[in-house]
């Protein structure tokens, strides 16, 4: 099979594996994801149509797109009303399991790189595979949570902790690398206030300017590929800038997302907004890259072994490292033990962590090489123990939602009853 004709019918192969798993997913809540990877093995590891080598070399390129693309996707389906209501709940779920993973991923990684099994690790390289490993997926979470059709506290409270980590590992991970990989003597503290403070003001900032925009970019014909140009140059002049590019683009996605809210609170006469065209397109591009980069990192689950079973074990680690937080979120009976079950289950790690891990290497950080294995593999078990913990969570929450019957002899304030 010439090149040329194996790229055509791998293409197609992905993008009805990808509209299959959406179909499935309807069925059985089983993530669409699982089916993605399970396409880039075939292609990859056990047929070899595609070399690891190869997809490594376009792998920063794919990285950056992909994270401007799944920034924007999310950040723009952030409602603020929401975001207000749910925040302090969120955050604090958010900060919990994102520190217990951090430290559980850390102090595990430490062992076999003290041990010389992780040729050139340190503890710096150990600290950022806990921020890039530290955080749910929101682009997995999302869409189930979705079609599950939970309570919408529990849907909230776990929606915008997803949103909430994948921001904690982005700007985490591109802040201790800026860090790790300058020549400055600039202090953590300071490096990372920098980059939170330049990436938000940034986005703000331009979140602001495009307001302004989106009634011009109505009578364009491409709109969407206005917007995505000046999401592309926004990226690059925060990170040259030595901001947090991330933070800027989630920033900017908040504020364009909620412009018809912003519209009605300043009392303006004609209210503002994206129009369907820019959410339909960007919907159809988000499933183009997600299929693309779910089959990647199938693709790239390659050897040396003792990296995929490293990753393996880190997916297993981060399932109890989410008890400390389903267990606070659940006090006062906010929770019942299904619903903390439900919080305790989701913990599909996705495309932000795929993505960062292709950046230490692309930043030139020694020993990061074999990074992505550890990191695919970790994703991939985190997202099979979701497929599997997330149903058998969403029956006993059923179950534990359905009203005990009073018996007919006896009154609902009978204390025998």
């Amino acid at each position: 099979m010439n090149p040329v004709t194996l790229f055509l019918v791998s293409l197609a192969g992905i993008f009805l594996v990808g509209s299959v798993g959406e179909a499935v997913f309807k069925r059985t809540n089983i993530p669409d994801v699982v089916w993605l990877i399970v396409m880039g093995l075939f292609v990859g590891p056990v047929t070899h149509l595609v070399e690891a080598r190869s997809l490594g070399r376009i792998a920063p390129y794919f990285a950056a797109l992909t994270l401007i693309i799944v920034l924007f996707e999310g950040g723009s389906r952030l409602k603020i009303r929401e975001v207000a209501q749910e925040a302090h709940r969120s955050l604090l779920l958010a900060l919990l399991t994102f520190s217990a993973s951090v430290l559980a991923v850390f102090l595990v990684a430490l062992i076999p790189a003290s041990a010389g099994l992780l040729p050139g690790w340190t503890w710096q390289h150990c600290l950022l595979l806990g921020t890039i490993l530290g955080g749910s997926s929101s682009i997995v979470i999302m869409p189930t949570l979705q079609q599950a059709k939970i309570k919408p506290g529990v849907s909230n409270l776990l929606n915008l902790e997803s949103a909430f980590t994948d921001v904690f590992c982005v700007v985490g991970t591109s802040a201790l690398l800026d860090l790790f990989t300058s020549n400055g003597g600039s202090s953590p503290f300071g490096a990372l206030t920098r980059s939170f403070g330049l990436g938000l003001f940034f986005g703000l900032g331009a979140g602001a300017v495009w307001l302004l925009a989106l009634k011009p970019l109505r009578s364009i014909n491409q709109p969407y590929a206005v917007t995505l140009s000046f999401l592309i140059l926004l990226y690059v002049l925060v990170d040259r800038s030595g901001g947090s590019a991330a933070l800027a683009i989630l920033a900017y996605s908040v504020v364009v997302g909620n412009a018809g809210w912003i519209s009605r609170k300043l009392k303006l006469t004609e209210p503002l907004g994206m129009g369907e065209d820019v959410r339909g397109f960007h919907s159809q591009l988000a499933f183009f890259i997600k299929s693309f980069f779910f089959t990647f990192i199938g693709a790239m689950l390659t050897p040396p072994w003792g990296f995929i079973l490293f990753g393996v074990l880190l997916g297993f680690l981060l399932l109890p490292a989410r008890y400390p937080g389903a267990w606070v979120s659940g006090r006062g009976g906010k929770l019942d033990a299904g619903e903390r079950l439900l919080v305790t289950a989701s913990l599909p790690r996705g495309m932000a962590a795929g993505v960062l891990a292709t950046m230490p290497a692309a930043a030139g950080m020694a020993g990061t090489d074999d990074l992505p294995v550890i990191v695919f593999a970790c994703v991939f078990t985190t997202i099979l123990i979701f497929a599997v913990g997330f149903p058998l969570a969403l029956k006993k929450s059923a179950q534990a939602a359905v009203p005990v019957p009073v018996p007919a002899d006896r009154t609902p304030d009978d204390p025998a009853a």
